[in-house]
């Protein structure tokens, strides 16, 4: 689908079909932080821009809790997570407001084509 959109897919994701944790993050937030921070980690590893997700649990996660995770593990990820409904706005023309990036944490940017 990413390819589809005129995105380029990260082919060496590992992580690609795994679970953030869910609602872990308020129950037993160690764990879930270990898995998104795993799911950020093999992103930047294999070059990707951007986390695309279909998930708004994973979506939240992955943005949301960045700046803790930079904290708790050292690390200095700064990446934006978005929903495949967004992507698809920006690949149809749509504006950054118009595809709701402005509402964004990380801001993503929409590159020139």
């Amino acid at each position: 689908m990413i390819a589809a959109l005129g995105a380029e897919p990260v082919e060496n994701y590992d992580k690609k079909v795994s679970c953030c944790g869910g609602a872990l993050m308020f129950s037993e937030p160690e764990k879930s932080q270990a898995l998104v921070k795993d799911i950020i980690q093999a992103a930047y590893d294999g070059g990707a821009d951007m986390i695309v997700t279909p998930c708004p649990v994973c979506q939240m996660n992955t943005e949301v809790y960045q700046e803790h995770i930079n904290q708790k593990y050292g690390t200095k990820f700064n990446i934006p997570s978005v929903y495949y409904s967004t992507l698809m706005s920006v690949a149809y023309g749509k504006s950054a407001k118009e595809s709701a990036l402005d509402g964004q944490i990380i801001k993503a940017e929409i590159a020139a084509k």
